[in-house]
């Protein structure tokens, strides 16, 4: 007879994967960035061959420049696991959003779903903050967006915008909007519609925990059409801190 699986142990079964997930990737990041580099240098001598068709030319040209894509995808997953917890400094919020999205681009191109930052105005969105914190809020809240429209087409749209003193940074879905009722539960630790060993249920939690630690708020706002997440941090002037 098999016992019943407890739903805590489950949870704690799929934490454990993702932090050996997570020990593992660090390790693959080195070896396909020595592997790229081997591919980088080897192109790099082919091309400086004066005997090398055309057409090989061009095919080169498309390597390297995949390489360097894939080099630069790389270097910036270094950048969010690496980042220390503590410290604070101005955080450009444009130029993290597009970062996330672009950690995220082969995940959503393979969901055959569509992703796109719109910016309202050419304000400075610049907050005081934790780089790594911000921007695994960002990827959750993304990363929730792509859940949400799983297994169907849509689009996700990350929207940069200021109100007063706040710089807005909201994601929103074309998916069936939060099922789980009432709606603010989607926020409280271990609540999914996934299975544990996928998504442990942590991340809008994460993502409103880590907001609130930078004087912030996430909330749901009314859709008619899929959800909307807003997440508001004070707002950064030059030279002064808000």
């Amino acid at each position: 007879m098999t016992a019943t699986p407890d739903p805590s142990e489950e949870t704690l079964i799929g934490l454990n994967r993702l932090a050996t997930v997570a020990r593992l990737l660090s390790g693959a990041i080195h070896d396909v960035n020595n592997a790229l580099q081997v591919i980088s240098g080897t192109v790099e001598l082919i091309e400086s061959r004066p005997d090398v068709p055309p057409s090989m030319r061009e095919a080169l040209a498309r390597l390297r420049a995949q390489s360097s894509r894939a080099a630069g995808t790389l270097t910036e997953v270094q950048l969010f696991t690496r980042a220390e917890r503590g410290g604070r400094q101005p955080l450009n919020l444009r130029e993290l959003a597009e970062q996330s999205l672009a950690l995220r681009d082969f995940a959503i191109r393979r969901a055959r779903l569509t992703a796109r930052l719109e910016v309202d105005g050419t304000v400075p969105f610049v907050a005081l903050g934790n780089r790594g914190d911000l921007q695994q809020a960002l990827l959750n809240m993304i990363i929730n967006a792509e859940r949400a429209l799983a297994g169907q087409t849509g689009h996700i749209v990350v929207q940069l915008a200021r109100e007063e003193d706040s710089v807005v940074v909201r994601v929103m879905d074309e998916g069936s909007g939060v099922t789980v009722l009432p709606p603010e539960r989607a926020f409280e630790p271990f609540v999914t519609t996934c299975e544990p060993f996928e998504f442990a249920g942590l991340g809008l939690w994460a993502a409103r925990r880590i907001a609130e630690q930078h004087g912030g708020t996430l909330t749901l706002e009314a859709s008619s059409n899929g959800a909307v997440f807003a997440m508001r941090l004070p707002a950064m002037t030059l030279g002064k801190k808000t």
